[in-house]
């Protein structure tokens, strides 16, 4: 098959949405489809992610106005990319057209007009659904992006998502029928993860650091830990809005000597970090982002054997299961109570771990792309 990948953010960006159009498009090409990446030419000046890709995917990246600035661009990349779909569909007839969805840009917009024009289905794949709520002017803006979202998402021809919490929300939010609306997870390559199987008393937490995913949280559990357990370490991968105020946290309460701050991590390098861990971290403060979330590194935690500690209604409990392979915990308090309780009880935590990896084998991302390929052929049908 030929698929029309279009998507707003690609490689040299990086963070969590990239890494998962990479994955979904290898496996794709894996699977013996010619992918099309079509994206927008983006000027980006943050980590650099450069990953190896099949000799199956081709790029084409279109001009695109105010591409200094990524948040106008999101807007104005419009009809530059649709321009250029139109005239790709055709020349060469693409099978079906694949577009990730995200509140802030209208790159799903133009793939749901190109696939109405030339009669070609439309598959979107929601991982963030709506926005945090907003006040002021922009709410105004936000009420108008949810009326375009809405129009773009009834034009498509399936609509994926992660889990049914976020089935049910963007059928309410957007009004949507739920019978467009399919329920196929983010996923992972188990293959490259691994457990050096070895006793550790590393804690480890991998993303970017924002507000919502609650690092602070963690580190305020930390002399709470550091007291029972001296030669604990918190290895925190990756950077991002928060880092400054958590490095001057550690600073202040002399928690240096057990918080590593070691920024942006290979790619590559990740699956080593997680195999020398005993604990992998999610999210821990509940928000509209957080609620209900199925987040890559959840899913790479779970491939490397770790039992995974988050707040009472952040990840999906389809990946979760409080007491069999991880906590949800409610406060600081509680975290800091179940890291002491797994990093001292060994043969729990390898129970945990194993549980872990045994539930996120459904979730391999040869499986979760046959899957999409299934969608296709409903749209045929």
């Amino acid at each position: 098959m030929k698929i029309l990948f279009m998507v707003f953010h690609f490689p040299p960006i990086s963070g969590g949405g990239v890494i998962v159009i990479v994955e979904l498009a290898n496996k794709l090409a894996e699977l013996g489809n010619d992918v099309t990446i079509l994206a927008p030419k983006l000027d980006w000046n943050g980590e650099i992610y450069n990953p190896s890709l099949d000799s199956r995917i081709s790029i084409i990246r279109v001009e695109t106005p105010s591409r200094q600035n990524m948040k106008v661009a999101a807007r104005r990349c419009y009809f530059s990319i649709k321009e250029k779909a139109n005239e790709l569909i055709k020349d060469s007839k693409y099978d079906f057209i694949l577009t990730i969805f995200h509140p802030f840009h209208l790159v799903p917009k133009a793939a749901v007009a190109c696939g109405q024009k030339h009669n070609v289905p439309v598959i979107i794949k929601i991982d963030d659904a709506v926005y945090e709520k907003s006040k002021g002017l922009k709410s105004i803006q936000r009420r108008i992006e949810k009326i375009i979202n809405s129009k773009t998402l009834r034009k498509a021809s399936r609509i994926l998502v992660s889990n049914e919490s976020t089935r049910n929300l963007v059928s309410k939010y957007y009004k949507i029928s739920t019978d467009k609306i399919s329920v196929i997870p983010n996923g992972v390559d188990t293959g490259n993860f691994y457990s050096r199987m070895e006793p550790s008393n590393q804690i480890i937490f991998s993303g970017v650091m924002y507000y919502h995913r609650g690092v602070d949280v963690l580190l305020e559990s930390a002399s709470t830990v550091i007291q029972k357990i001296p030669d604990v370490q918190f290895v925190l991968l990756e950077s991002g809005p928060e880092m400054e105020k958590l490095v001057d946290f550690t600073k202040k309460y002399s928690l240096t000597k057990n918080v590593k701050f070691l920024g942006w991590v290979d790619r590559k390098q990740i699956p080593e970090y997680l195999a020398k861990s005993a604990i992998g971290i999610g999210p821990l403060r509940v928000t509209d982002v957080t609620k209900d979330a199925l987040p890559i590194k959840a899913l790479e935690y779970m491939a490397s054997y770790l039992p995974i500690l988050a707040t009472s209604g952040t990840l999906s409990p389809d990946i979760l299961i409080d007491g069999e392979n991880g906590f949800f915990v409610k406060d600081t308090n509680e975290l800091a109570e179940k890291i002491i309780y797994l990093l001292q009880n060994q043969n729990v935590r390898s129970k945990m771990g194993q549980k872990s990896r045994d539930i996120v084998e459904k979730y391999d991302w040869k499986i979760i792309t046959q899957s999409i390929i299934d969608e296709y052929k409903k749209c045929k049908d």
